[in-house]
């Protein structure tokens, strides 16, 4: 039996730049936001991700997305 994906949530996720660890390489932390629309389009999630973290005090370093869904069998 084929399966059904039913999305849950979306949240978006943007990792910034917050310093640097003592071997020197980049150390980051997340800022999550949750109880998005799970139909919002990749490139308008991205579009916002990126206004987001203009507004941050540290840099960005990746915009994520992450989708939770369900799965049943037809």
């Amino acid at each position: 039996m084929p399966a059904i994906k039913t999305d849950q949530s979306t949240k978006l996720i943007i990792k910034v730049q917050t310093g640097v660890t003592e071997s020197g390489k980049a150390k980051y932390s997340q800022r999550s936001f949750a109880s998005i629309n799970p139909a919002t389009a990749d490139d308008g999630l991205l579009t916002v991700g990126k206004s987001i973290s203009e507004l941050q005090k540290y840099p960005a370093g990746v915009i994520m997305r992450q989708d939770v869904c369900t799965l049943d069998e037809a």
